[in-house]
């Protein structure tokens, strides 16, 4: 079954526990069920932001000059249904949880009200008012034991379905190919990263890396040639770069790397060891072997970079690496 195929099947089986979870709080909660009430129950269980307001739909989008390789929009519609599939989960989680503190403290206040009554001396005649309204009043706690051992069950389900669609996230982030973090959530950590800059001051460094002559390997070779040859320097890169960096395919046969806590310097030492370590490895593709050679420009972040400035400079320096005659490293000027 595909990704988009599981999505659409799991979103209808979403819909539908909805409705079964709602028809069974009205019903525990001895409410009339009418179709509209039904229809605005559901939608009161959805994410206020399943939508955009109004000020986001007319808010003009920010233009940018400089040319931005798109974003695989099946990646990222995949990405945001699971967004969004991950969205109604906490939010029928949240709705759950209320709904089992509601009848906890319903099942209390009646408990109460059961021993005071209990300890009046009533008359005959309102003896078996009185015994009615305590069945009821036991009627009523049990309905909440019920409904709160159905609500836990659901919430253990909901807690599954996190998972899975906490997996799914992670699996729509990851390049095909390489197994590197795409695109996506390439742009995801950059913009982590270029906050966390601002507010703490912490140095970080983008490298971007491009395979040198990759088109010539795809034309003499063919292209499953260049897969492996891509995902043969993915490996010999990532061997190469510490846990907590962040390595990922920006697109094509270029690479970006974030190193946390890493000023420009040490960027460049970094930058200088992955040429080294690729220039010296050998890629065997059948009967050849071959040899490939890495351009990289470094750039490092400075608080008043947006992600947009900070990808600009580093690509600056990624092609003035090239035009020196590539095999090489070549580093930003400062912001």
């Amino acid at each position: 079954m595909s990704v988009t195929t599981y999505l659409l099947v799991f979103g209808f089986g979403l819909v539908a526990g909805m409705i079964i979870l709602y028809i069974s709080m009205k019903i525990h909660s001895g409410e009339n069920l009418g179709i509209v009430e039904l229809v605005r129950g559901l939608f009161s269980l959805l994410p206020r932001r399943f939508g955009r307001s109004e000020e986001e739909v007319s808010e003009p989008a920010c233009e940018s000059t400089e040319p931005v390789q798109a974003v695989d929009p099946r990646e990222q519609s995949l990405y945001d249904s699971a967004q969004t599939i991950r969205n109604i989960l906490l939010t029928l989680a949240a709705n759950i949880q209320r709904s089992v503190k509601a009848a906890s403290d319903s099942s209390l206040v009646l408990g109460d009200v059961k021993s005071t009554m209990n300890t009046l001396e009533l008359s005959p005649d309102l003896k078996d008012a009185h015994s009615l309204l305590m069945a009821e009043v036991d009627r009523v706690i049990l309905s909440n034991a019920v409904l709160k051992s159905e609500l836990a069950i659901s919430q253990t389900v909901l807690t599954e379905q996190q998972g899975q669609i906490e997996a799914l996230r992670t699996a729509v982030r990851i390049d095909g190919l390489t197994q590197l973090a795409n695109r996506t959530y390439f742009d995801e950590k950059l913009h982590e990263m270029i906050a966390l800059r601002k507010r703490y001051g912490d140095p970080f460094s983008l490298m971007m890396i491009d395979l040198d002559n990759f088109k010539e390997i795809n034309d003499s070779y063919g292209h499953p040639a260049g897969d492996r040859i891509l995902k043969g320097v993915a490996l010999k890169i990532k061997a190469s770069l510490r846990g907590s960096d962040f390595f990922a395919r920006f697109g094509g046969d270029e690479y970006a790397v974030i190193l946390v806590k890493t000023d420009v310097e040490a960027a460049t030492d970094v930058a200088w060891k992955l040429c080294e370590e690729v220039r010296a490895s050998r890629f065997i593709l059948d009967a050849a072997t071959l040899s490939m050679t890495l351009s990289i420009g470094v750039a490092e972040a400075d608080g008043n970079d947006t992600e947009e400035m900070l990808l600009e400079r580093a690509d600056a320096a990624l092609y003035r690496a090239k035009a020196a005659g590539r095999n090489g490293v070549s580093v930003a000027e400062a912001g």
